[in-house]
Formats: structure tokens, C-alpha cells, sequence
């Protein structure tokens, strides 16, 4: 496939674009820890989390005095959002936070995991950079008897961890095709930009193609464009070439979708564009009149960070969760309601 050259403005204006909700979960280097025996492994978790829980249930009346650690795959706007907002009702409750980013190496955070782990921190808040390797780690956690919060893209073996919080990305496939549908209700030619190595990043595209199915939509084109502003344009601009009779383009996030919109706007295309995340970059091209970008499903990093430290500190009270996997909904931002979450970030 023919790689384009684009614009030099176009380059400059999107090289600062943030990475969003959808963490790389590729298999890399998968670890190969075990541990020394099945029964010592299974005595010492069995204790350490007896000892968590006592000690988490006498503290129940008093919240603060705890410490807490974050990781995630990488430093973006979202993720630094997610953690903000657990940093903040932490901070509310005279609990701290360490906070640190694993910059996309699975390796360094599984060693992150083992520096909490000599912290003795009283949870975890993990977004995983492999889904797979992590598990040697989650199994260390385990056995000394530290709560898991998983957020935003599972980990492999979710009976590793105590909660998984993420967006209801089926939910926000949905929404961006049902937005397609009514904007083409006679449907056509469509391309689609996903990112297959990522769990939270397939849902959506589950949730977009079932709801479009037998709407008279044909998809031209899929291609994986890594969830990356380059790639969407770069692949983008191909598609344009091959199928120039495309009427839309759905991309399982804000990035890759602007990607797709610097494609579109430097060849004139007329393409209308749906992504997810409610990213503040896509907002304010949502925002111009008459524009190619149609919608994002909007995630809230702010309430999925609130959500982990709730559920954490259920946990650490003695009690169990009502639920294991909390959904936080995904909501449409286009043309009707933008004013109202325009200038606000991340909501």
C-alpha cells in the first residue's frame, strides 16, 4: 500500500495529539514467572489476604492514611485524566496516590507492580500495557494480598484482579453506528479503522458492525490503524484512492478518526466520520459548521477514575463489591449538543 506525504501544517497541528482510551494490549514479551510450589503459593495468598482484609475492615470508620498505586500503559490526556480523578478523591478522603506511567513497555511495569508490592500499598489501579504478561505480576499481588482494580482495557485473566471499570465499549460501537444509520439511512460504502490487539478497541467495532448489519451498508475497507493520528491519515488517504465512492468512516477512536478527518480535509473528500472517546481535539472539529466529523461516543475518563477509588475502597472496607465489571456508559457528542461540552477537556 502506498504510504502519502501529507502536509506539513497537518503534521505540525496534529503531532501533539494525545493518545486516548485505548490502551495496546499486544502480546510482547510474555513472562514466565512461577511460582516456587502450588501449595505454598496457595497458603501464602489465602494469609495475606485474610490479613488485608482484617486490617482493611478495622479501618472502615477511619478512610484516610492510605496509599494507592496507578499504572498505565502510557502518559496521555485520558489516562492522566483517569488518574487525576482517582488522585482527587484520594486526596479528599486523606489518602495519596503514586502514579506511574509504564511508557508502553511491559517489562517496566511488571517491575512498577513489584515496587508497589515492596510499598506495600493497599490497591492497585491498573491499565495494562500487555494483557498477557501482566499476569505473573497480578499473581504477586495476589498473594500479598493487594486489591486489583483493572480499568479501561482487561486484562487477560480478569479472576487475577478484585474489579474491572471500563467504558461499555459495545455500547459505544452502537451509538456511532446508530448515528450512521440516520445520517445515511439508505446506507453505502463504508471503510472502518480498528485496532484488533486491543480488547476495548474490539468491542466497539463488535458493536458498530452488528448494529449496522442488514442496514445496506457494505464495508470496503478495514484496516488496522493502531489507534494512531498517522496511521488514520496514512491509511486514510489509501482508501480514498481505492474506494473514492466511501460515504463514511468509522474509527474505534478519536485518534485514528483525525487521522481520517486530515485525510478527508486535504483531499476535499466529502466523508462523513464517527469515533469514540469525546476526545477534546475531535470536540472542536465536531464543533465547526457543516462538518465531516459527525460524532464521538464519548467515554468519561473523570467518572471511571471515581468509579475505581469507590469500588477500591469497598474492597478495603471488608466488603464485596455489588458488581465485578463496572460499565460506565458511553453518550453521543454531535452537532446538537456540543456547546455544552465544548472548553471542559475530558468530562
Amino acid at each position: 500500500m502506498m504510504k502519502k506525504r501529507f502536509a506539513a501544517a497537518v503534521t505540525i497541528a496534529l503531532a501533539a495529539f494525545s493518545i486516548f482510551g485505548c490502551s495496546n494490549s499486544a502480546s510482547q514479551s510474555p513472562q514466565t514467572t512461577q511460582s516456587a510450589t502450588a501449595a505454598a503459593e496457595g497458603s501464602t495468598t489465602e494469609a495475606a489476604a485474610s490479613e488485608k482484609a482484617s486490617s482493611g475492615a478495622d479501618a472502615s470508620a477511619d478512610k484516610g492514611g492510605k496509599t494507592f498505586g496507578v499504572t498505565y500503559w502510557i502518559e496521555s490526556d485520558f489516562f492522566k485524566t483517569v488518574a487525576d480523578s482517582i488522585t482527587s478523591a484520594a486526596e479528599a478522603d486523606g489518602n495519596k496516590t503514586v502514579v506511574v506511567d509504564a511508557q508502553q513497555d511491559s517489562t517496566k511495569q511488571i517491575q512498577i507492580i513489584e515496587d508497589f508490592i515492596a510499598q506495600d500499598v493497599d490497591a492497585v489501579f491498573l491499565n495494562p500495557v500487555d494483557r498477557d504478561a501482566v499476569a505473573p505480576a497480578l499473581q504477586k499481588l495476589k498473594e500479598a494480598g493487594i486489591p486489583v482494580i483493572n480499568f479501561d482495557s482487561s486484562v487477560a485473566n480478569l479472576d487475577l484482579v478484585d474489579a474491572y471499570v471500563a467504558t461499555d465499549n459495545l455500547q459505544a460501537g452502537k451509538l456511532c453506528a446508530e448515528a450512521m444509520i440516520k445520517d445515511f439511512p439508505e446506507g453505502g460504502l463504508i471503510a472502518v479503522l480498528n485496532y484488533p490487539a486491543n480488547s476495548a478497541c474490539l468491542d466497539r467495532e463488535k458493536g458498530f458492525l452488528e448494529t449496522i448489519e442488514g442496514k445496506g451498508f457494505e464495508v470496503a475497507a478495514t484496516f488496522d490503524a493502531e489507534g494512531t493520528v498517522e496511521k488514520g491519515q496514512n491509511i486514510t488517504s489509501d482508501i480514498l484512492q481505492a474506494h473514492p465512492d466511501i460515504v463514511a468512516i468509522f474509527s474505534i477512536n478519536d485518534q485514528a478518526g483525525m487521522g481520517a478527518y486530515a485525510a478527508c480535509t486535504t483531499s476535499g473528500a466529502n466523508v462523513s466520520i464517527y469515533g469514540v472517546d469525546g476526545a477534546p481535539e475531535a470536540k472542536q472539529v465536531i464543533a465547526k459548521e457543516g462538518s465531516i466529523y459527525r460524532m464521538t461516543a464519548a467515554q468519561s475518563p473523570i467518572k471511571i477514575g471515581t468509579n475505581c477509588y469507590d469500588v477500591a475502597m469497598t474492597i478495603l472496607s471488608g466488603e464485596k463489591p455489588a458488581q465485578f465489571q463496572i460499565d460506565v456508559p458511553a453518550f453521543t457528542i454531535d452537532s446538537t449538543n456540543i456547546q455544552d461540552y465544548l472548553g471542559a477537556g475530558w468530562q
